[in-house]
């Protein structure tokens, strides 16, 4: 529990540090290396980019809820996925009206009508697609599909990304916050369970 909570803090910090560093300066350096991507594929990046819009990320929750009540084995990770999710999409949301930072002006597309720093597609990149792609990793599954689905995951993981850099949506330091932010979420998240096992063995010896 202690090493989840610890790399929740470390997450945290610089994700704050970061978004304190960037959200009131002009780009600079990755930032400004970052739009060489940008117009690049416009429909494919735009393909990754719906993968986190709200009615698909709708559509993986309810999954996610068939799979916990009908695979009891399945049911913490999809909980925690579904409510880790939900949580965290409020407070990207939140902390992009407290960093207010400007979005690029050389956007593909789609206009983006909110605030740049964070990502909230790189924040469900990490909490969605790369959860699952360990989840399945981790899980026993056949050795084919562990071997197959996580690299999948991850690659798609990748693809939204890099679509937030082809359609000018972000900066590349709004991706790494983003992901700094998912990452300190599903720490946290772990340290949650991890303390609720150690309470239930608790009860369980003592009992």
């Amino acid at each position: 529990m202690i090493r989840f909570l610890a790399l929740a803090l470390i997450a945290a910090i610089a994700y704050a540090v970061l978004g304190i560093n960037v959200s009131h300066a002009p780009p600079r350096g990755i930032d400004l290396a970052g739009r060489a991507l940008a117009g690049e594929a416009p429909q494919l990046a735009l393909v990754f980019t719906a993968s986190c819009w709200w009615y698909v990320l709708v559509c993986f929750g309810i999954a996610a809820l068939i799979v916990a009540f009908r695979a009891p084995a399945w049911r913490a990770r999809a909980m925690t996925s579904v409510v880790t999710t939900l949580i965290v999409w409020q407070v990207s949301d939140v902390l992009k009206n407290v960093f207010r930072r400007p979005r690029p002006d050389y956007w593909y597309l789609i206009h983006e009508p909110t605030f740049s720093y964070s990502s909230g597609h790189a924040m469900f990149a990490t909490v969605v697609y790369a959860l699952w792609a360990w989840f399945v990793w981790r899980s026993d599954l056949p050795r084919a599909v562990r071997l197959t689905v996580p690299p999948l995951l991850v690659l798609w993981a990748c693809g939204i990304l890099w679509s937030r850099l082809a359609l000018g949506a972000h900066y590349v330091t709004d991706l790494i916050g983003g992901v700094l932010l998912g990452i300190a979420a599903l720490a946290l998240a772990s340290a949650v369970r991890a303390a609720r096992l150690y309470r239930r063995a608790v009860r369980h010896a003592a009992g």
